[in-house]
């Protein structure tokens, strides 16, 4: 039967209309919502613990937030699965399908406390308690409303991934303790992926009740209400019944575990330095725990020598991550200061900074390894060092300099180098001491008379396993494999070279142990030793690591068995044994722009067909090294008796000869007349020689230029004057103030007692040529 279709389209209006109805109460109420979303936003997130992982996700430490809560963000990712699930069938079997409030819940609950006449049931969803845990309020109606209110706003602005780990992260536990992530450490020592299914229901059941269900106190109880929960997950077939069974029989014990920091001096570096929540290191939690072992035992060796500590520091060469980090031997020692940062504390780095200057000279073209330098006693500008053992060697090559660790051959290449250049190339290098005082330093700088870091060396030498390259050094893994900005300290070429040197066994500081044992991988290292044996360094590498070593005493108190040869080198080779043994490679290629010559065994210079009869094999820098032929010996016209040197000028027609002598710097030659007792001395020049001579005049060695003497008042103390003349120089002359002192034999040296003030210091050799000096004396 034909429905009337005046009704029909009655009746279709007014299904419209309330649809329409619907539609515009929708958009009200979603209009409102907004408003008053705007109007009471939602409370900004809880602070979280700052927690630090290693390379591989292994917990180091973590710290309590602002308000002293264990409060660790919890991931998804890294939670096991069962806690998930746990967590939903207890507390909102519907959370994924609902928009905040589940509305069925909220109705069966109304129903029922209304009939009790009290209330029994919240029906609360995890957007709801997530509202509630933000904002801890009085349980009244209206706090309820409140919590639909910031279901629907948590709803709105984040995803469902994100509301679940919030409220994994806000669970009360008890205490301090909030989070499942940090539950899951300090119950029961362990990540919440690893979690059973018994630890999961635990962790489930605990926040509804979190003073009265407490590991560490009451574990009998805890235990009945998981089994009661075990047995309802079973029924409602959550999960297997096996692992059900396997789970209720899983003892459990009182316990409350502490989150004891693996490597805290980095860890506490990093909590200063970096504002993320969660940091994963580059750190290697082998490499850490073999570095700790073997400097614990090394730092107990030691001690009857009165060395407390050490720190270590390892860096990989490739990605320049920082492998391992040991501050102290042992955190905890407060007798040994070990809280005390090894690695960022600044000590003196003794000739751990030499291979800078090397690096320098050979780059500039001024040496190669074969080349003579002088280790003769120097004064330079007030600064007069000495040898470790108290003994010069007049010329030595630029490899034993090195390999042997001579003080004088570095503070001559300085003077050649110019200081200023020296120590704009410390500061490229990252020593920051030397940028923040350097109108303090003196020459003194290249022995390390300066501050450094364990951790500014160690990043300085990974430049020579990087063709002279200097990366900064990654601490965190989002760093690690970045492409980052070098600073180019030195040429491929010239890092290969002093690798060479440093990687030589016939040194002093290889320890006698070590001299035949096979075992001992091959590495490059330089060691170092501050001023009154506080401080002894090693910083080695290989193609694959570098690594940093000091030993000391934190307090700075020195030991006279102190030395990085006898201190810091044993550890270094135990440790790239340890880390280092089976290298894929051995050693570094040689470099295109390295090539390889004969030179002279005495000056090191391309050898004279002549004067060269003695030859070695040398490495040079192609375009760069010096290609001088050696000149060391000149031939002289001597008189018949051997007794004068002639010239041009002054050779008599007959009665002369010509004789060939070694001519060196004059103040090497001095030295070298003083203290080689039967060396080939060319005769003084004939004193009746009318010629006049051009040129520099003798070399003044003392007093040292613009320096400030002071002196006891009335006690008449003395300065010395000696100076460097050459061979043909027979006399020399001393004035002071213009007034005539003495003259005196070229080798000689002579005492004044001076005048306070300002004095001008001129010396004259018989060929009159002329140099001077000025000097302060200050009486007191």
């Amino acid at each position: 039967m034909l429905r009337n279709p005046i009704a029909f389209y009655k009746e279709s209006g007014k299904v419209q209309k309330k649809i329409l109805q619907g539609c515009l109460f929708l958009a009200v109420s979603g209009i409102f919502f907004l408003f008053a979303d705007l109007l009471f936003p939602l409370p900004n997130p809880k602070s979280y613990s700052q927690v630090i992982y290693d390379k591989d996700g292994t917990l180091l430490c973590a710290y309590l937030t602002d308000d002293d809560k264990w409060r660790l963000k919890t991931d998804l990712k890294k939670v096991n699965k069962d806690m998930v699930k746990a967590i939903l069938y207890k507390e909102d079997a519907w959370f994924y399908w609902h928009w905040g409030v589940n509305p069925v819940s909220m109705g069966r609950a109304f129903i029922k406390n209304l009939s009790s006449g009290k209330r029994t049931s919240g029906a609360s969803t995890i957007t709801m308690q997530l509202a509630r845990m933000s904002e801890p309020k009085s349980r009244t109606y209206l706090s309820k409303f409140k919590e639909i209110f910031r279901a629907f706003q948590y709803e709105w602005h984040y995803s469902k991934t994100e509301i679940l780990e919030m409220y994994l992260s806000y669970l009360p536990y008890g205490g301090n303790i909030e989070g499942v992530h940090s539950a899951s450490y300090l119950f029961f020592n362990r990540s919440p992926i690893q979690l059973s299914l018994s630890q999961s229901v635990i962790l489930a059941i605990i926040p509804n009740r979190p003073n009265s269900l407490r590991l560490d106190k009451t574990v009998d109880e805890t235990v009945r209400f998981r089994n009661i929960w075990l047995k309802r997950m079973e029924k409602d077939r959550i999960f297997a019944s096996g692992n059900i069974k396997a789970a209720s029989l899983e003892p459990v014990t009182s316990s409350r575990f502490s989150i004891k920091p693996q490597s805290p001096h980095l860890c506490n570096y990093l909590h200063e330095r970096e504002k993320e929540t969660e940091i994963t290191t580059t750190l290697n939690l082998k490499f850490q725990k073999t570095t700790e072992s073997l400097l614990a035992n090394h730092v107990r060796r030691v001690a009857s020598y009165g060395v407390s500590n050490g720190a270590v520091l390892i860096v990989d060469n490739k990605t320049h991550d920082v492998l391992a980090y040991c501050g102290s031997a042992d955190f905890y020692d407060n007798q040994a200061k070990g809280q005390v940062n090894g690695i960022t504390a600044y000590r003196s780095p003794g000739s751990a900074l030499k291979p800078v200057i090397y690096s320098m000279a050979m780059d500039k073209g001024l040496i190669t390894p074969k080349m003579k330098l002088p280790d003769i006693p120097g004064n330079f500008s007030g600064y007069a060092p000495d040898n470790f053992d108290m003994q010069f060697r007049g010329l030595v090559t630029v490899h034993a300099a090195l390999a042997y660790s001579l003080n004088l051959p570095p503070v001559w290449l300085v003077e050649e180098v110019g200081f200023e250049p020296f120590a704009d190339k410390l500061i490229k290098c990252g020593f920051s001491d030397v940028e923040k005082r350097r109108s303090q330093f003196g020459y003194s700088l290249a022995l390390g008379g300066c501050g450094a870091t364990l951790e500014e060396l160690t990043r300085f030498y990974t430049s020579f396993s990087s063709e002279g390259k200097m990366y900064p050094l990654n601490y965190l893994k989002s760093q690690s494999g970045k492409k980052s900005t070098p600073q180019v300290l030195f040429t491929p070429a010239t890092t290969y070279l002093i690798g060479n040197i440093l990687s030589d066994l016939e040194r002093p500081d290889l320890p006698q142990s070590y001299v035949n044992d096979s075992k001992v991988p091959k590495i490059a290292w330089k060691t170092g030793t501050s001023y009154g044996k506080r401080d002894a360094w090693a910083i080695g590498y290989s193609p694959r690591y570098t690594v940093g070593i000091w030993m000391g005493n934190m307090d700075g108190k020195g030991a006279p068995e102190l030395s990085g040869a006898v201190m810091s080198v044993p550890l270094l080779l135990d440790i790239f044994n340890a880390i280092d043994y089976n290298a894929d490679k051995k050693w570094f290629d040689r470099p295109e722009g390295v090539g390889e010559r004969m030179v002279c065994s005495e000056s090191g210079m391309l050898p004279s067909a002549e004067d060269c009869p003695h030859t070695v094999s040398d490495f040079y820098i192609k375009n760069i090294s010096p290609l001088n032929t050696c000149n060391l010996y000149q031939e002289l016209l001597i008189s018949t008796d051997e007794q004068f040197q002639y010239c041009p000028v002054c050779c008599p027609p007959e009665g002369f000869t010509r004789k060939k002598y070694p001519v060196y710097k004059p103040e090497v030659a001095l030295w070298l007349r003083t203290n080689l007792i039967g060396m080939n001395v060319p005769p003084p020049h004939y004193p009746q020689c009318p010629a006049k001579f051009s040129g520099e005049g003798p070399r003044i060695l003392s007093p040292a230029s613009n320096n400030e003497y002071y002196i006891e008042k009335g006690r008449e103390q003395q300065i010395a004057l000696q100076a460097a003349a050459d061979a043909a120089v027979s006399n020399i002359h001393w004035y002071v103030n213009g007034t005539f002192i003495s003259t005196v034999n070229k080798d000689e040296k002579i005492f004044i007692t001076p005048p306070s003030g300002w004095l001008k210091i001129t010396c004259v050799d018989d060929k009159g040529r002329r140099s001077e000096t000025k000097v302060k004396v200050v009486e007191y």
